[in-house]
């Protein structure tokens, strides 16, 4: 049988161990503490040898042993271990001989200050003021607390062995500057780690991957720290990265070691978490959620669900990411070898609507992490079996957690033009919120529509059919569903071209159909575009740019009080939530708006110049300009000069419509616009 003694206590060398082992090699794994045991123990066919080894001491091991590669797999900053394994190797017998060097990580280390030693960077923190979070391990604690206007704002993160807080005391720190936790850790950890602490200092080594320093220079950044770095001692001898020294082993040893290719070392993963649905209670879950929930070790989710589970796991009431990633951070930092089983009950379906989509994204790049999703049944299917309605052909969104803002846009545009809506909502305040919204609809639009409301669907649940008045005054609250079906849908319009006599007017000046609609097709309006409509008149560009989408939002600023009289009234006539009315002139009204994607200008009172130039210091939106005096023509002619803007579009725009009178027909002109388009 072939033989390898490996030099480990790191993420490399476990691995490299793990892998050696499967194709049947015989391992001798050397650590220098009882600690550096603990993430190998009872792994089969490994013979760890626990203590350090001077030069000589490895000779004989080598001398012994006869193995047929020694691997060298401790950590960057081990130095004085690495000489002793090279002198014993000059010692001994010519052995193949592998060293492996940790790879960097593609860090943005801008802000970062860096030294060459602990003693150059301990002597730089007697400049500084405030905690220091000293995540540096106990080896060279000792140089950090030589002073003692140093040692005093200590906190020192160490691994959680007797010899690391042994260390600890013997140089001054007491139990309030010590946290003995097993790494690496994740960026959300650092963050709540560096606030706990107050610190103001970070200071790390460039340890490379693996290590979890670009975590830890992550989160300084965030939270506005010093950050400073202790660079890795230059190994003179030569090493080779992880998969190279698996290409090399197989060589050596005449065996296959890689499967499916190589893959990146990440820290081992410490727990298993499923993400699970909770269907609309009790009576829906799945068997193989309960399942899970039946060999979980912990286990999150809302009250109501944790009530109604009988089960060994201890029950944390908890279904927000903000309150479970705590909880799971402190368990994986206990955890030293190992894993145990979490469960995350989301009601409904984990894909819909869900929190789950959120968890995930926090979890997913965190090794020591493995997560499951597990689907269930959404409250839109339960919902719909009991109306035995299909909803292939319907419009699903939900309320629930989302922005008024947002949603209500959403639900207008999806009511006014479908057959059937489902929505989730938050319960009986936006069921009633909504009763009044289709209200108003119908009023304007000379529709009706039939609601359907699930309320506490397999729990006390009720069901209800009801109009939109009593819909906007319904009594009942807790979970609810609603369908919302219309028998005539309007058709909607894919196009601007309103015509004028759709919206209200007076004397205020108004963009006419034909110009509107040229206008608006030259900004080329997107999706969830934001639009800045400067000189807004009677609202008319605004109002058919927000019927074009709801995902849109539109800005209309305007400081005349009749306009914004009108444009209000425009607006509430069409039933728009997505157009926003703002009294003020520009470009001071500009200034606490979202930085605009589209911007329409229809009158800029005399101050066109320092309206672009906010835009610009804004971003680079696409820009319309409507010109009709000769003085307008003649200062965007200077302006496009001015800002350099090289690819204008300039269109002289002459419509003519035919006007009744007597017996005929003649041709009335309007007066030419200018249209210009360009990118700011």
């Amino acid at each position: 049988m072939k033989k390898a003694i490996i030099f480990g206590g790191t993420t490399e060398g476990r691995n490299l161990a793990k892998k050696l082992i499967s194709a049947g090699v015989s391992v001798i794994y050397s650590v220098a503490t009882e600690y550096g045991l603990e993430p190998v123990k009872g792994e089969k066919g490994l013979d760890v040898r626990i203590g350090r080894m001077d030069s000589n001491m490895m000779a004989g091991l080598f001398k012994e042993e006869s193995p047929d590669v020694v691997i060298d797999a401790t950590h960057p900053f081990a130095e004085i271990v690495k000489n002793q394994i090279d002198t014993a190797l000059f010692l001994s017998q010519s052995i193949p001989f592998i060293r492996i060097l940790r790879e960097s990580s593609e860090i943005d280390y801008s802000g970062c200050t860096f030294f060459d030693d602990a003693s150059e960077c301990a002597k730089a923190l007697e400049n500084t003021e405030g905690n220091i979070l000293l995540t540096t391990g106990s080896k060279e604690l000792a140089v950090f607390c030589e002073k003692e206007q140093v040692r005093s704002r200590i906190i020192a993160r160490v691994i959680p062995s007797v010899e690391s807080l042994d260390i600890c005391t013997q140089n001054g720190l007491t139990g309030k500057q010590i946290i003995a936790m097993q790494g690496p850790f994740s960026l959300m950890m650092n963050r709540a780690q560096i606030k706990e602490t107050r610190a103001n200092v970070l200071v790390l080594k460039n340890s490379g991957k693996g290590s979890g320093e670009a975590e830890r220079i992550e989160a300084a950044k965030l939270e506005g720290i010093k950050c400073f770095v202790i660079n890795r001692p230059t190994i003179k001898a030569e090493g080779k990265s992880f998969k190279e020294a698996l290409d090399e082993l197989e060589n050596i040893l005449g065996t296959k070691l890689t499967e499916n290719g190589f893959s990146e070392i990440t820290p081992d993963v410490k727990i298993h978490i499923t993400l699970a649905s909770f269907g609309m209670g009790f009576g829906s879950i799945t068997e193989e959620v309960m399942a899970a929930v039946d060999k979980a070790d912990i286990i999150f989710g809302a009250p109501r669900m944790l009530s109604t589970i009988e089960c060994k796991a201890k029950k944390y009431p908890y279904y927000l990411a903000k309150d479970i990633l705590p909880v799971l951070n402190e368990k994986a930092g206990e955890i030293t070898y190992g894993t145990i089983n979490a469960v995350v009950l989301f009601s409904g379906d984990t894909g819909f609507f869900s929190g789950t989509k959120k968890l995930y994204e926090n979890l997913k790049n965190d090794g020591r992490y493995s997560v499951n999703i597990l689907p269930g049944i959404s409250s839109i299917s339960a919902f719909s079996a009991r109306l035995k309605e299909s909803y292939e052909d319907a419009i699903i969104m939900s309320t629930h957690g989302i922005d008024e803002a947002i949603w209500q846009p959403r639900l207008i545009e999806a009511v006014k033009y479908s057959k059937k809506v489902f929505t989730l909502t938050s319960g009986g305040r936006d069921v009633r919120i909504i009763g009044e919204l289709l209200q108003d609809l119908e009023r304007n639009f000379n529709i009706k529509f039939e609601i359907w409301a699930g309320f506490n669907l397999y729990s006390d649940e009720k069901l209800v059919c009801m109009n939109s008045t009593k819909c906007s005054m319904a009594a009942y609250d807790g979970l609810c569903v609603l369908l919302i079906k219309n028998k005539n849908p309007l058709l909607k319009r894919l196009a601007p071209g309103l015509s004028d006599e759709k919206f209200l007017r007076n004397k205020t000046p108004m963009s006419k159909e034909e110009i509107r609609a040229i206008s608006i097709c030259k900004l080329g309006i997107t999706r969830d575009a934001i639009v800045y409509d400067i000189g807004g008149g009677s609202g008319s560009v605004s109002v058919e740019i927000g019927l074009l989408a709801s995902s849109i939002n539109v800005y209309t600023i305007e400081f005349k009080e009749d306009a914004c009289k009108l444009i209000r009234e425009n607006i509430s006539k069409q039933g728009l939530k997505n157009v926003h009315l703002i009294e003020g002139v520009a470009p001071d009204a500009l200034d606490t708006l979202p930085a605009p994607s589209h911007v329409f200008i229809g009158g800029s009172g005399g101050r066109l110049q320092e309206i672009l130039k906010t835009l610009q210091a804004k971003g680079h939106p696409r820009v319309v300009i409507n010109a009709v005096t000769l003085e307008t023509i003649a200062e965007v002619n200077s302006i496009l000069k001015d800002f350099e803007i090289k690819d204008a579009d300039v269109v002289q725009v002459s419509i003519s419509k035919a006007k009744t009178v007597g017996d005929y027909n003649v041709m009335q002109a309007q007066n030419p616009v200018y249209v210009v388009t360009f990118m700011l």
